[in-house]
């Protein structure tokens, strides 16, 4: 497989995960015209929603104005949507769906959104597993395990809001992020991980890092320290694309549960 980054922010979120049969993006946050040359002439065989919010939807008109491509989202977000007439299928949590060569299952999320939900999207050719996550406050009830490529969220760094003064913007901000529905902070992430990677696990690129923030190599430092683990890629949240991230090795194809 291979995982494209065209950009991955609070300005946009929009990747395009391949293994060579079945193309499909995850998140469409930035509208054809601005990453059209990097999308034709692929064939794309699906678009996978995680919420509503502009930053993951904002090129889906766009996109099916120039494509015939089917969504997928749960109910509540395609509602949100909301494109006349465009190609769209509802999926339930914690129910598999398939989409060609790909088995993909959503779970449910806590994001100040409709019904947001994140993946688990197996490729059935060689068997890997690709984990995205992204927007969310916590991930306190979340256990996977046999994860092979992990695509997670670690949007900002909590000590950035505990220093004594705060302007009203940051105290704001604050409030949001460190919520049970706003966003991973690094240490949110890093304990996730360090339940979660195993023997199987090859590579972590942590996405949707804030735009504001141009430090983040030392995100992608800093992970790779606390975990031991060096195949860490911080992608770089003020760059449109592309970046691309190969996910190759093979392993034994078994019943994605």
């Amino acid at each position: 497989m291979i995982l494209t980054t065209l950009s991955s922010s609070s300005k946009g979120n929009m990747h395009v995960l391949s293994n060579g049969v079945t193309s499909i993006l995850l998140d469409c946050g930035i509208k054809f015209n601005r990453v059209f040359e990097y999308l034709y002439p692929a064939k794309l065989d699906g678009v996978i929603l995680t919420h509503e919010h502009g930053d993951h939807i904002g090129g889906c008109q766009s996109l099916a104005q120039n494509r015939i491509i089917p969504f997928y989202g749960t109910k509540e977000t395609l509602d949100k949507v909301n494109i006349p007439g465009f190609d769209k299928y509802a999926i339930e949590p914690l129910k598999t769906f398939s989409i060609v060569s790909y088995n993909i299952v959503a779970f449910e999320v806590h994001h100040d959104a409709a019904h947001p939900v994140n993946y688990l999207i197996k490729d059935n050719l060689s068997g890997a597993q690709l984990l995205y996550i992204t927007d969310t406050g916590n991930l306190d009830d979340i256990e996977i395990h046999d994860v092979d490529y992990i695509l997670i969220e670690c949007n900002f760094d909590e000590e950035w809001y505990q220093k004594e003064e705060l302007s009203r913007s940051e105290k704001i901000k604050k409030k949001r992020l460190l919520g049970d529905k706003g966003h991973l902070s690094i240490q949110k992430t890093i304990e996730f991980l360090k339940r979660t990677i195993n023997h199987n696990t090859k590579k972590i690129i942590l996405c949707h890092i804030s735009h504001s923030f141009d430090g983040y190599k030392e995100f992608e430092k800093k992970v790779q320290q606390e975990l031991n683990f060096e195949k860490v890629v911080a992608l770089n949240p003020q760059f449109i694309g592309p970046v691309v991230n190969e996910l190759e090795e093979e392993k034994e194809v078994m019943p994605f549960e």
